[in-house]
């Protein structure tokens, strides 16, 4: 079926449905008007009779009656005493039975007997009747005129007039769908115009989520490489810190160990310089020394002057003088032997002194530079750990990038489906 017919059907469709009911409920409030204006005509028209009936009801005969009310209209006449009975009627046939007993209208009889006058709707023989009466009083009793009718007798008028409002409707109905069949081509035309560009529309999405699904397949894979080499990288970078902070420790150890060496170089040095001193202290003992031999030695020449005057022991004091002489010469030369030593020791230790100093001077430079590299091993420790924080942050990313890559990959998918599906309705709207 094309597009302009399917609007112009479902246009009428609308239209009819909107018709109808408005057809329907102008009918029915219609029908309702007219229906209660003709039974107050109707019941205005039985009063009239009463009202001829009470003044002149002794004239009145059977044969009077079926002639007067006996025409072959619409419905019938009759006339109910106050026990039901039908004492008149425009069926002679029906004179005679009462309405509870016979006709079994009990709820009419009610009806009546509760009202002077009225119209009432109720069924007999199977068919909707209408009855409208009117009380009065004649020579102390009470008697009933009614009229009833048939329901399609009653309201024939309305019932042409509603297969003539149901023709206007078909013949309208007929109109609309014309219209709707133009006004549905006149908007086929644009909503093709559209359905065009939609699948247009559809078709270069579609082609360009195909290339990038492509894309993204790919991005995938690149994330999945990418986040496989940074979980390596990772764990490379996690080895290296627990080298990194294994040599840390061995390197804090060797420059613990090497700054207790120089402490003791420092020791050794002091402990020489007061070897210096003590060298010192001995070569002003050995200067001593050697003024008690100068001195011995003068006393030893005084005493070989001495012996050479007379009264004197000459041989004891000679060789007394010649022990102190021997002492003393054995004194100057071991004063000299030990002075030339000293001055050895001396010279030996003043260098070592000299060394000293220049290599405690290097050991603080030494020193300086240990701690400079402590300094540096301590910051690449530090950039080490950072390095390790980042490249675990990097992976905790690269899992996220690759979640949204999948996800967006879904997205892409799922939004291809979509228009697949409107391109396929848009194509059947079309057919």
């Amino acid at each position: 079926m094309k597009i302009e017919l399917k609007y112009s059907f479902l246009i009428s469709i609308i239209f009819t449905v909107a018709i109808s009911t408005m057809f329907y409920l102008s009918y029915v409030i219609f029908s309702n008007i007219i229906r209660e204006d003709m039974k107050n005509e109707y019941l205005s028209s039985i009063s009239g009779i009463v009202i001829g009936l009470k003044n002149n009801f002794n004239s009145i005969n059977e044969t009077n009656f079926n002639e007067r009310f006996g025409n072959g209209g619409k419905g019938y006449y009759y006339i109910l005493d106050e026990n039901g009975n039908v004492v008149f009627h425009s069926d002679k046939t029906k004179v005679g039975i009462n309405i509870l007993e016979d006709a079994k209208l009990s709820d009419l009889w009610e009806y009546m007997k509760k009202n002077e006058k009225g119209v009432y709707e109720y069924v007999y023989e199977n068919e909707k009747r209408y009855v409208a009466f009117s009380k009065f009083n004649f020579n102390a009793f009470t008697y009933y005129f009614a009229h009833a009718v048939k329901e399609s007798e009653l309201f024939s008028g309305l019932r042409k007039s509603r297969n003539t409002l149901i023709f206007i409707l078909i013949i309208f109905i007929v109109i609309v769908y014309i219209l709707s069949f133009v006004i549905s081509k006149a908007i086929g035309k644009e909503f093709k115009k559209q359905i065009k560009t939609i699948e247009e529309f559809t078709t270069n999405v579609s082609s360009y989520i195909a290339e990038n699904s492509s894309a993204a397949s790919e991005i995938e894979s690149v994330a999945n490489n990418t986040q496989t080499n940074v979980e390596k990288l990772d764990e490379l970078i996690q080895n290296f810190s627990s080298s990194v902070e294994e040599g840390r420790s061995e390197l804090n150890a060797t420059l613990m160990n090497m700054k207790e060496f120089f402490s003791n170089i420092q020791s050794m040095n002091q402990m020489t310089l007061k070897i210096a001193e003590f060298i010192n202290n001995l070569s002003s003992l050995n200067d001593k020394i050697k003024d008690i031999s100068d001195t011995v030695s003068i006393l030893s020449i005084n005493s070989s002057i001495e012996t050479s005057k007379e009264n004197i022991d000459k041989e004891g004091i000679s060789k007394i003088a010649d022990l102190i002489n021997e002492l003393a010469t054995d004194a100057r030369n071991t004063s000299r032997n030990s002075e030339n030593v000293l001055k050895e020791i001396e010279n030996s230790i003043t260098s070592n002194v000299l060394l000293s100093e220049k290599i405690s001077k290097e050991l603080v430079n030494v020193e300086n530079s240990l701690d400079s590299i402590s300094q540096v091993v301590e910051n690449f420790a530090e950039n080490v750990d950072s390095l390790t924080g980042f490249s675990h942050t990097t992976r905790l990313s690269m899992n996220e990038v690759l979640e949204g890559i999948k996800q967006t990959s879904e997205a892409l998918s799922e939004i291809k489906v979509n228009l697949d599906k409107l391109l396929n309705l848009a194509k059947i709207a079309e057919d």
